[in-house]
């Protein structure tokens, strides 16, 4: 038997503050541990000493202690065994049991030598709920060793930071996740995930915790969980938020959910990935897309007041308390979507001032509020037949708490069709921050920047908003041969409103190999104005021939009020002469009016990459071979 010198683990402070260890059986241990250094680097490698004798096919007699951080609170126990038989794996476990070990998990692998076998075992102490102290180790061992021709090693769970977790995406480096305090490798998982591959490569090298919220499944039923538990690699060293300081306006904006694309952070500018878009109809609340301009204020909602003023208006304060009490309760499902989504595509051809979106910038919600008109026709006395006959005002402007203010004409806010709504809920639940608590305005059919959060005042006006977002280029259209706003009197533009037809193909993602004579293809489609669609077309031959695609969710919306998009899917079939080639898929939509989609993006090209929508095109490889 080989001779191990006993090193003292690194241990949790006790509640009183005091070290398990104090000053000189520190500092004797620190003698120690350099003293076995080597000796410990062998047993970790499961070495013999030099000049022992052992080797061959006799066991390795060989134990190794690496102490964890403090806290550790699991320890792996490895039996190297030299010729393994049916129900060792069972007798060993049992008696980890009687040494009064909790045993997470234990499992086997057969070497490629001979009979030989690995049992890996992750233990904790359940009389302390840590991971074992050096004298519970050598009690285990020699226990475990007494069960024959085994070799027992042991070590402290290892502990890995969030950016050494974050360098671990790709097959090549290993694909990590994190879930609370655990760090797992799922790299060989990924291929099975029930879900597929693209929605867990989200999650390479972050935290799975804020996905498996959304699919709550994974946690509710325990078997993802336990699944999960058989990957575990070691525990996370940083599991907590990360510190904060008061000295960046940002530090207050809250966390976010690590599936968006993210193009900014500060400000957060996000999108909804392709991989989420189609999961269901209303987008979840963690990765809807996120726009914003400036830090997200914070507010406390007892507090909170909003003024109504402005041109024939009677001027008013209403607290959130109010808003929720005094007026029935609305609810309208939209879409809102950002001018500039889709802008890489016009990037292409020339590159445009804005965030390069994808296909991202869009997302669906059911809001709950009151309507805008309803509160400034019984608080402000304003009504539509009162401002039409004395044309004291044209637009009604929303001022929000992070100093953005847009507007929008008042035939929209004060319609009876428009539902223009001041919303204090999203998806049944409460705004969160991110979207404007405690209230919003929702312009449905209208461009996302109308949409403002965290409104504050509310004016009738004869003008539009000021500032970059209403009158400057921000979100105005120009010619394609508009290469510079020099000598353009860009206030005298029309400001983007009610937005054009759009759709986009989601599945299948651009690069995937079909292998099938059909393709099967789904996306959205969505018009402004709550102009409904009537349909959406898919091509695989360059537009020559088309597929009308089946219409799914939000198909039943009332043609002159569809806020929300609408869902669709088709079966392509592989066009003769392009199987074993790339194919092209191409899908347009036609909107109640009759408006379609523009075949390219050249002649729609602007210099501020607003409102593309020309057939969305994705490429996809077909495998002819048998």
């Amino acid at each position: 038997m080989r001779a191990f010198a006993v090193v003292p683990p690194i241990c949790p402070t006790m509640q009183n503050g005091s070290s398990c260890l104090g000053t000189a059986a520190a500092a004797a241990a620190a003698i120690s541990l350099a003293a076995v250094s080597e000796e410990r680097r062998r047993a970790l490698l499961c070495e013999p000493e030099p000049g022992s004798g052992i080797g061959g096919s006799a066991p390795i007699q060989c134990e190794s202690i690496r102490p964890g951080p403090v806290g550790s609170d699991i320890s792996v126990i490895t039996l190297l065994v030299e010729k393994d038989r049916p129900g060792l794996l069972s007798e060993a476990s049992d008696l980890l049991k009687q040494k009064n070990l909790d045993v997470r998990e234990a499992k086997i692998s057969t070497l490629k030598e001979g009979n030989r076998a690995q049992h890996v075992y992750t233990v904790q102490d359940k009389s302390t709920g840590y991971g074992l102290t050096d004298i519970k180790l050598e009690e285990v061992r020699e226990a475990l060793e007494g069960l024959g021709q085994v070799a027992c090693k042991a070590w402290q769970w290892p502990k890995y930071t969030r950016a050494e977790v974050g360098k671990h995406t790709t097959a090549q480096t290993g694909v990590w996740v994190t879930y609370k305090e655990g760090v797992y490798d799922v790299t060989d998982f990924i291929a099975n995930h029930p879900g597929g591959k693209d929605k867990i490569m989200l999650a390479a090298g972050k935290a799975i915790d804020p996905f498996w919220r959304i699919y709550q499944q994974h946690e509710g039923r325990g078997t993802a969980v336990s699944q999960l538990e058989k990957m575990r690699i070691g525990d996370l060293a940083d599991p907590g938020p990360a510190l904060r300081t008061e000295s960046d306006p940002y530090d207050a904006d809250p966390e976010r959910h690590p599936g968006l694309i993210f193009h900014n952070n500060k400000p957060a500018n996000a999108e909804l990935p392709t991989e989420l878009m189609m999961d269901a109809w209303l987008t979840p609340n963690p990765v809807w897309f996120i726009r914003h301009h400036h830090p997200v204020p914070v507010v406390d909602g007892k507090k909170y007041r909003l003024i109504l003023d402005g041109e024939g208006a009677k001027p008013v304060t209403l607290t959130l308390e109010d808003i929720k009490t005094r007026f029935l309760k609305r609810e309208v499902c939209t879409t809102l979507q950002c001018g500039g989504n889709r802008r890489c595509e016009l990037d292409k051809i020339e590159k445009t001032s804005g965030i390069p979106w994808g296909v991202g910038a869009i997302s669906t919600a059911k809001w709950g509020g009151v309507y805008l008109r309803e509160v400034l026709l019984h608080c402000a006395g304003v009504s539509l037949e009162g401002i039409e006959s004395t044309g004291s005002a044209h637009h009604v402007v929303f001022h929000g708490m992070d100093d953005m203010q847009a507007s929008i004409p008042i035939e929209k806010a004060l319609g009876p069709y428009g539902d223009v709504l001041l919303a204090y809920e999203m998806n049944g639940e409460p705004l969160p921050p991110e979207h404007g608590f405690p209230l919003r305005v929702v312009v449905p059919g209208v461009v996302g920047v109308r949409n403002v959060k965290w409104v504050g005042r509310i004016s009738v006006s004869l003008e539009e908003a000021q500032g970059p977002w209403q009158r400057g280029i921000a979100y105005k259209g120009f010619s394609p041969n508009v290469k510079s706003f020099d000598g353009i009197d860009v206030e005298a533009i029309q400001s983007m409103q009610e937005m054009p037809v759009q759709s986009s193909i989601v599945f299948p993602k651009p690069g995937t190999t079909i292998d099938l004579d059909d393709i099967n293809c789904s996306g959205f489609a969505w018009s402004g104005g709550g102009r409904g669609i009537v349909r959406v077309d898919v091509s695989a031959d360059g537009g020559k021939t088309w597929i009308t695609a089946d219409l799914g969710a939000g198909s039943e919306q009332n043609m002159t009020r569809a806020w929300a998009w609408t869902f669709w899917e088709a079966s392509v079939p592989v066009p003769e002469e392009l199987r074993g080639k790339e194919v092209t898929l191409l899908c347009r939509a036609t909107d109640s009016s009759y408006n379609t989609q523009p075949e390219r993006p050249e002649p729609i090209w602007n210099l501020r990459g607003l409102n593309c929508n020309c057939w969305h095109q994705v490429s996809v490889k077909h495998d002819d071979s048998d």
